[in-house]
């Protein structure tokens, strides 16, 4: 009877230890450092120095004890003086604006820094104390000519110290400027949107990355003469000379130094040998890829050599690590990785073998409990206060210094970078273990029921402020704004089909989120120039294509399918509306993606509040007739469905529940039509939203409504695994045999919960509105003022704290709640221990 107990008790414990479910992966402080949401671990080496939003370059005085930062994020910019024997920041000077350069005289006295959308070059001096001093400004383009054309970037003074030379970054020119009298004396133009100027040491010629053009430009200084146009790579940015060293490098033959060249969408460093007479030749690719299959998505983005000019330093931005380059031969060796911050965009290598690198956004993530809060009256539009912990201004960099890299250190810190990364090559033909019978194929192309994919991307809501008071799953009806009178397809769909109540959106705005919503990426081009935007001091939008640097590495979902051949339609996405539609119903002007150019249906307007969204679902119903009259529906449709947004309260606009409730009906008739069509068995929708912004959500406010509306959903069911928008793409890239596009759908957690191996044929009928869709907004009221200052011309311009404050006084009456906040849910979670 002993033996029995003893028996049994073992096989109780051994059984609850079994069944158990395994502990609950989250954001958060770990044993091994802090996880961000995307599944990456950051542990960054070194020791770390707090500093302000989106520290992007640096410069170090030449006794090496002071490095002057430029942070030109979301806050106002400033330089932030680093005592480096101290390890601390010890003054900041605020700018009017800056981004990127930042040059410092021979004689390491004087420091110029760009301007950024100011198009002037400011001044300072550094004395033997580290104090910064603002002595003048040179103005590029008097303020009542300018522009957002007018852009000033990197800023470079010649070997001489003589003579400035600064990129003007949108009207593709170089403004050659003499620092004695502070006059522009001089321009030529270069490729487009030129990012590093780099000169010869000989100080005749200059080197010039074109962000756009995918090239290196070699322009005589004083003429700008075009010396030569240099194939590169997409996306080309720092730039670094290596002298020809004596006792290495024998079989370089006649070249005097190599050029190397990071390129931002790809995986790689370019080096390019330039001989005595200035012709040059590119000699080979590194591969800074941490394993041989790995998609794009490392972001290699800046460049710093060791005093020895033994080691290159390479920051690999979306992989949170730099690389260290053996440059001693003719051919250079990848020695390892070194986990830094998150987003590095920046790395300086010391005299005494130290290295500094600047992290974009700092070691972790953030809540922010007293996040912008509606309660009040926000703050002035987009300035940057520091009292409110909106996104932008809260995520604050860092600074890491590492000591001397030693080669056994290197490889204690590969191994830490590799484990940081939950990305593995086997991910990439396998994202399994589905469930048996799973309709979503564990290999891209697998089996599958589905054959044709309808993706849906709108604007801009949180979870609980659509899905509050559905009544199940973790939702919280005191913070819900559109409820089931407004949207009762809304809450129908996510009852019939399956409630995704822990769906998190990637992004913070619609910049970096229609990016990551169709690209899996947000490529470098809008990580460092949205946060300008956003604070309104380049007061420009051009995130969508509309800027030919804004593209990510991979394209779009919809140029992989391209490249598979599928057959496409898409309904609103890169379109051009035109401002008075045709009387033949022609709406869109142009396509500025030539991929979507042919399958564009030019009758389906793009974003614009002011043209209902039920006007958009009849345009695709009228083409689903056609599709099953021909039986020939595409496998691919993207469509953009955005009235969700609303105008606010706006005099004259759609009143917010209207535009709701036009935005639910439309969606309700797209998913009424296709079930009731020829094609609804084969057939899986999906529907999210770009980003959340910052409504109300009493988890997060990244946390967004999310639908996968299809047969083989799992039917009434509420499905709490953790997916975001990169997870979406990863299940819809399975069902449709497409590779990844980049690092993060690569390893994302597909949608695998969300899915039955049973079909439920049964058609969705779509509710009619129960309010009406053209209520328009009375004039006169206090809301209407203040919704009259904003623009709604365009996703995200306007300012969300304040139109969050608007819609929830207009609907509910009452003071709103602030939300809840972090950051961390911009990237894509991928952690597939426990599916």
């Amino acid at each position: 009877m002993k033996r029995f107990a003893a028996l049994a008790a073992f096989l109780a414990v051994a059984f609850t230890s079994t069944s158990q479910p395994p502990p609950r992966e989250q954001v958060g402080p770990t044993p091994n450092g802090f996880l961000l949401n995307s599944g990456w671990i950051v542990r960054p080496a070194g020791q770390q120095i707090p500093l302000d939003t989106f520290p992007m370059s640096a410069v170090v005085a030449p006794n090496g004890r002071f490095m002057v930062v430029m942070n030109a994020g979301y806050n106002p910019p400033s330089l932030s003086v680093v005592d480096l024997q101290a390890a601390r920041v010890i003054g900041s000077t605020p700018v009017p604006d800056a981004w990127l350069g930042l040059a410092l005289s021979p004689n390491g006295k004087t420091i110029w820094a760009s301007g950024g959308s100011t198009a002037s070059i400011y001044e300072f001096t550094l004395n033997d104390d580290g104090m910064l001093h603002r002595t003048r400004t040179f103005t590029l383009v008097p303020a009542a000519s300018r522009t957002w054309e007018d852009f000033t970037g990197d800023v470079a003074v010649t070997p001489d110290g003589h003579l400035l030379y600064a990129a003007e970054l949108y009207r593709d020119d170089v403004a050659i400027v003499n620092p004695q009298s502070g006059v522009v004396i001089g321009r030529f133009k270069t490729a487009r949107r030129p990012y590093r100027i780099l000169f010869h040491p000989d100080g005749k010629s200059l080197f010039i990355s074109s962000w756009a053009d995918g090239v290196v430009v070699h322009q005589e200084v004083d003429t700008g003469n075009r010396l030569e146009v240099i194939p590169v790579a997409p996306h080309p940015t720092d730039i670094l000379w290596r002298e020809k060293r004596s006792d290495d490098e024998e079989d370089m033959g006649s070249f005097r130094g190599r050029l190397f060249v990071a390129a931002a969408n790809t995986n790689n460093v370019y080096t390019i040998g330039v001989t005595d007479s200035g012709s040059t030749q590119r000699l080979e690719t590194i591969n800074m890829a941490m394993t041989p299959m790995q998609p794009l998505g490392m972001t290699p983005s800046a460049l710093a050599m060791s005093a020895d000019g033994k080691k290159i330093f390479v920051v690999c931005s979306d992989a949170n690590v730099v690389g260290v380059l053996d440059v001693t031969e003719a051919r250079s060796h990848v020695l390892g990785f070194v986990p830094v911050g998150w987003y590095p965009t920046a790395v300086k290598a010391l005299a005494d073998g130290r290295v500094i690198v600047l992290n974009g956004r700092g070691q972790r993530s953030y809540p922010n409990p007293r996040g912008p809060s509606p309660a009040r009256r926000p703050e002035p539009v987009h300035q940057g206060v520091p009292a409110v912990e909106y996104v932008g201004r809260l995520q604050v960099g860092s600074a890491s210094i590492i000591p001397p890299l030693t080669d056994d250190a290197i490889d204690s810190y590969t191994k830490d970078a590799l484990a940081n990364s939950p990305y593995d090559d086997a991910k990439l033909d396998n994202a399994g273990p589905a469930p048996q019978g799973n309709p979503i194929p564990a290999v891209p192309g697998g089996p599958t029921p589905i054959q044709h994919v309808i993706y849906i991307v709108k604007e801009n809501r949180t979870y609980d402020q659509v899905l509050g008071d559905i009544g199940k799953g973790e939702s919280d009806k005191s913070l819900n704004l559109f409820d089931e009178k407004t949207g009762p397809n809304h809450h129908k769909l996510a009852r019939e089909f399956v409630l995704l109540d822990n769906f998190y959106v990637n992004a913070d705005v619609s910049a970096d989120g229609h990016n990551w919503s169709t690209g899996a990426i947000a490529p470098d081009y809008v990580q460092k120039l949205w946060p300008n935007s956003y604070a309104k001091r380049r007061n420009h939008y051009d995130y969508e294509e509309q800027d030919p640097a804004s593209k990510p590495p991979a394209g779009y979902i919809w140029t992989n399918a391209a490249q598979k051949g599928l057959s496409m339609r898409n309904y609103g996405y890169m379109a051009t509306n035109k401002k008075v539609a045709s009387g033949d119903g022609v709406q869109i002007e142009a396509v500025r993606d030539p991929v979507l150019a042919g399958v564009t249906n030019m009758n389906y307007r793009a974003f614009d509040l002011d043209y209902q969204d039920v006007k958009r679902a009849q345009v695709f119903l009228n083409d689903l007739q056609q599709f099953a009259a021909n039986n020939n529906m595409p496998q691919l449709i993207t469509m953009r469905l955005g009235n969700d947004h609303t105008s606010g309260t706006a005099a004259g606009k759609i009143a917010p529940l209207s535009s709701f409730a036009d935005n639910d009906y439309a969606l309700g008739m797209i998913v009424d039509g296709v079930s009731h069509s020829k094609f609804w068995s084969s057939t899986a929708i999906f529907v999210l939203e770009d980003d959340a912004q910052n409504g109300p959500d009493h988890i997060d406010s990244h946390r967004s409504p999310a639908f996968v509306i299809s047969p083989y959903t799992r039917t009434a069911s509420v499905d709490s695994t953790m997916y975001n928008t990169t997870s979406m793409l990863r299940t819809i890239e399975l069902i449709l045999g497409l590779r990844p596009m980049t690092q993060f759908d690569a390893a994302a957690r597909p949608m695998f919960n969300a899915f039955s191996a049973r079909a439920n044929a049964a058609p969705y009928d779509a509710e009619k509105p129960r309010i009406s869709l053209d209520t328009r907004n009375p004039a006169g009221t206090a809301s209407a003022a203040r919704s009259a200052e904003m623009d709604f011309s365009d996703a995200d311009r306007a300012d969300d704290d304040e139109l969050n404050d608007i819609l929830w006084r207009a609907i509910r009456h009452s003071d709103p709640p602030a939300p809840t906040r972090s950051f961390f849910s911009r990237t894509s979670f991928i952690r597939t221990a426990h599916p």
